[in-house]
């Protein structure tokens, strides 16, 4: 197989297959993450669920202090009490009027946990919520107490105040249910949980939660499946302001902390090892915290490609089998073009030996009947060996265009050039048509100005010309009896002269021989049309028989011997005096 045909068909066959399969790939890409999409939205529910319970818990811590603190006549020693009987209670913290600290004192903060706390209350006390009590009336007043979070305040460093918790349901301030809101502080062994409440008299109370206490209340609502908290196990104890979250869970969920920690997990373990489907971030107090569901390889939406490819390699399959077979009978009809050509050129070849020798003893006999004396016989016998001449030098330019046609196209090999005398050349060739042409009533005119010997290839020159002549016999219209005389007779006119080149090639000389006549002429859109293999204007039953290469082995043959034919313009003068076609040919004279 050729190579270009061999790399043509895996063109063919590889390209298609790799676009499909693109746009298969693809598809099944975007179509099992639109599965996943679909999951993560279905087990999200989930993901909310737990986030309630989670909230839920800070809400009842919330709901105690404010009961504690409303019942309470002396914050202080209440904040005090809770401390020491409230486990969640780590701290604390009473802010006055002008926002100075009043509580705790250096004296309550003792031991290493009172230093960790004392070195970062200014930080804390700076970033709380932004609560508003009710003799300060304003805009950011109505904010709080509607559950709208005022513009953040905050300094570099600190964490910025949170959303403040709304009491009494409305718009109106109630001293039972004053202000409040949480905060987020980091420090020691992470995120620390504080939550403020607006007193009366334009103070605020602070309570620092318990880390670890917190913690394990969250745990303790949540499934008790598979538990982890810094390595530990933890044990679920029963809460009075929360429920466990109940019911049948699918995939397995896991809370993250601030540092993408795993704080607790239930499910299967295996399936933690699966990306997370869904992310769920928390509400407030702990929304840097995350609840991440996954699910089980097995329940994990994949596509797989691997039918696609191997529906793929069997269209590959069957399009290369289809393809190998198609070059295979173009392989053999390309031998078997080859093989004829081959044929005909040896035909060709053979032909033109006993052609010369018809044409030869032709003319001895033609020579024989001249020396002896005239009679009507051998007049007769003279014609009859003049059309004998005429076929003969016919079937011998029939056999030089099949050559032309079957030589390589672009080669110059072949040509023999000679001293010639073009203006003989013309006249000989111009006397092979006069019987036809007077026949015809079709007027030939020869104009040739080169009387010095140049050298070209005689027969090229013939074949050229003589497939011109033959057109102009073929396409020019007859004229019969009185019609000969009249403006309308058929005409031909062959104008020779010598040109110098110009561009790439000077001091070149040129044959310039343009042929032209008074036919239909031929139109500018056919201009390069005429010249291709059995291009045919007219394919009508009326049209004057031929092959449609007398043109084609006429160009080649000018190409061959270094030159051109073309043909010319309507506008051009000598076409437009006549009216009909009109082709100029050049020939370099001498080897190119």
């Amino acid at each position: 197989m050729p190579r270009q045909l061999f790399v043509a068909l895996l063109l063919l066959v590889i390209t298609p297959l790799v676009m499909l399969g693109w746009l298969s790939a693809n598809a099944a890409r975007q179509g099992e993450q639109a599965a996943k999409d679909a999951l993560a939205k279905l087990l999200s529910t989930q993901l909310f669920a737990a986030n309630d319970e989670v909230i839920g818990v800070f809400e009842a811590y919330a709901d105690d202090f404010d009961d504690r603190l409303n019942e309470s006549s002396d914050v202080i020693e209440t904040l005090q009490e809770m401390r020491r009987n409230h486990p969640i209670v780590r701290q604390g913290i009473v802010i006055g009027r002008e926002g100075q600290l009043v509580f705790p004192t250096n004296i309550d903060l003792n031991g290493r946990d009172g230093a960790e706390i004392a070195a970062s209350l200014s930080g804390i006390i700076d970033s709380r919520p932004p609560l508003q009590h009710a003799n300060r009336t304003s805009d950011r007043t109505v904010m709080a107490v509607k559950g709208v979070a005022p513009p953040e305040i905050g300094q570099q460093g600190f964490s910025k105040g949170e959303e403040p918790r709304a009491f009494g349901g409305d718009s109106q301030f109630s001293e039972v249910n004053p202000p409040s809101g949480w905060q987020r502080w980091y420090m020691g062994d992470g995120a620390q949980v504080l939550y403020w409440v607006a007193l009366p008299g334009g103070r605020f109370a602070g309570i620092l939660l318990d880390r670890s206490r917190w913690l394990a209340d969250l745990i303790a609502v949540l499934p008790d499946d598979v538990a982890a908290l810094s390595g530990q196990t933890q044990r679920r104890t029963d809460l009075t302001t929360s429920e466990p979250l109940n019911g049948a869970t699918i995939g397995s969920i896991q809370l993250v902390d601030e540092a993408k920690q795993v704080v607790y997990r239930w499910g299967d373990r295996a399936a933690f090892e699966q990306p997370a489907l869904a992310v769920h971030v928390l509400s407030e107090p702990l929304a840097s915290w995350q609840l991440q569901v996954h699910v089980g390889e097995s329940l994990t939406p994949v596509s797989s490609l691997l039918p696609l490819y191997f529906s793929l390699g069997g269209i590959g399959l069957l399009v290369c089998s289809v393809g190998v077979y198609v070059l295979s009978s173009v392989r053999r009809q390309i031998a078997d073009a080859r093989s004829r050509v081959n044929f005909a050129g040896q035909v060709s070849h053979e032909l033109r030996t006993p052609l010369t020798n018809i044409r030869l003893y032709t003319e001895l006999a033609e020579l024989d009947l001249e020396r002896l004396d005239k009679s009507p016989q051998q007049q007769t016998l003279v014609e009859r060996l003049q059309v004998i001449d005429y076929e003969s030098r016919r079937l011998q330019r029939l056999v030089s265009g099949v050559l032309e046609m079957i030589r390589p196209s672009g080669k110059r090999s072949g040509v023999r050039y000679q001293e010639c005398r073009v203006c003989e050349l013309v006249d000989q060739i111009a006397q092979q048509f006069a019987p036809s042409f007077a026949g015809a009533g079709i007027e030939l005119e020869v104009q040739c100005l080169i009387e010095q010997t140049v050298q070209i290839d005689p027969d090229v020159f013939e074949l050229i010309l003589v497939n011109l002549l033959s057109n102009v016999e073929k396409y020019v219209p007859r004229q019969t009896g009185a019609d000969n005389d009249s403006d309308h007779a058929g005409r031909c006119e062959i104008h020779c002269r010598l040109e110098s080149s110009c561009g790439d090639k000077p001091g070149q000389t040129f044959v310039a021989v343009t042929v032209i006549d008074n036919g239909p002429g031929i139109a500018r859109r056919y201009a390069k049309r005429i010249f291709r293999p059995f291009a045919r204007i007219d394919d009508s039953i009326s049209a004057p028989s031929g092959t449609g290469i007398g043109l084609t082995i006429a160009q080649r043959a000018a190409e061959r011997h270094g030159g051109e034919l073309v043909l010319l313009n309507s506008s051009s003068k000598d076409v437009r005096r006549l009216g009909g076609a009109g082709f100029r040919l050049l020939l370099a004279t001498g080897p190119v």
